[in-house]
């Protein structure tokens, strides 16, 4: 299912996720934080859906390395957003 070397990018990019969560000096809009968050919730519950089809020997019929990679980079691009400065606007 998995390789390696995509679940050690998995885990560096939570790594980074959840440092960037801790920063205090992070000026993040809650609505950023949310969908950082749902889409975190989101890879981690296929990541269990993919670890209980293994212990049953059952088989996936979708992709779930595509679509855990692609929630983490959603999350992760939420998080880099550079807050809006919306004082300068007409």
């Amino acid at each position: 299912m998995f390789d390696v070397e995509t679940l050690i990018a998995i885990r560096r990019r939570a790594d980074e996720l959840s440092y960037q969560c801790m920063n205090r000096k992070l000026a993040n809009d809650p609505q950023e934080l949310k969908m950082a968050l749902d889409n975190i919730c989101r890879a981690l519950g296929t990541f269990a859906e993919v670890e209980i089809h293994r212990i049953r020997n059952e088989n996936i019929a979708y992709d779930p390395q595509s679509y855990i990679k692609g929630r983490l980079a959603f999350a992760y691009k939420a998080m880099k957003t550079v807050p809006r400065d919306d004082s300068h606007t007409a």
